[in-house]
């Protein structure tokens, strides 16, 4: 596996291509091997693929704008190729499709047909979690359904099953064949159980890891969402890339 840094942790860096390309040179200093794109701006897609390059730092996943993924599909696509990333997220299930499993269902048949087309052009259309998909329906909660019931591939994200009151050690075999990238964050023991940084918090790494290689898991993405609150987002990536470089063979 390789460790990669989801930039939607350092979005207040890449406001603007030379912004991104200074992250990117931040982030292969660090260490990182490979980046998600989330959160970024506005940025042609030939510009970032020469960033990329530029800093051997491949983009292995983004997350998407949902309206783009219904309502744009093939020019998505077609910068997806551009990039070489074969992976489009969702970031957020949109509220109206939070609460029950109606809700769920519809958000399934809602981009069925762009998963299809996502499929047929070699790539997938991968789902990132919350918390709030682990809520209770009446004996099932939406992330059962979207395991069984979608074509969805994942991004497990593993502060949000935890701080949802679950194991991720639950999921990622389920996930097996259907996970190329997967989220790591920390959870703070401190009030609400804020993000921190890997190794600042309450979860143990060593087994997920060891359980995202067996899963066949290509690449640790280390998403912070609270890193622009600290004086040095950088250096939150940091303190993740210390704690987890050595459990990641």
């Amino acid at each position: 596996m390789k460790l990669g840094a989801q930039l939607f942790s350092l979005r207040t860096l890449c406001r603007t291509p030379d912004g991104i390309r200074d992250t990117f040179r931040r982030v292969k200093e660090i260490g990182y091997e490979v980046v998600q794109v989330s959160g970024c701006g506005p940025i042609e897609p030939e510009r970032l693929r020469d960033i990329s390059e530029e800093f051997s730092l491949p983009i292995t996943c983004t997350h998407s704008p949902l309206d783009r993924i219904t309502g744009d599909t093939d020019k998505l696509i077609a910068e997806h190729r551009i990039y070489g990333c074969n992976s489009i997220g969702i970031g957020l299930l949109p509220e109206k499709y939070r609460g029950s499993v109606e809700a769920i269902r519809a958000f399934i048949s809602e981009y069925a047909e762009a998963c299809k087309k996502i499929h047929a052009a070699g790539m997938q259309l991968t789902y990132h979690n919350h918390d709030f998909e682990f809520f209770d329906c009446g004996g099932t909660d939406p992330y059962e359904i979207l395991i069984e019931e979608s074509e969805f591939d994942f991004i497990h994200d593993v502060y949000w099953s935890t701080f949802a009151g679950k194991n991720p050690l639950d999921y990622i075999p389920r996930l097996a064949g259907r996970m190329t990238n997967i989220h790591f964050k920390d959870l703070s023991p401190e009030g609400n159980h804020p993000f921190c940084a890997c190794g600042n918090g309450t979860i143990d790494f060593k087994p997920l890891v060891a359980a995202a290689e067996k899963a066949g898991v290509k690449y640790v993405q280390v998403e912070q969402d609270n890193a622009p609150e600290f004086p040095d987002p950088i250096g939150q990536m940091e303190i993740s890339f210390r704690t987890l470089r050595p459990l990641i063979k």
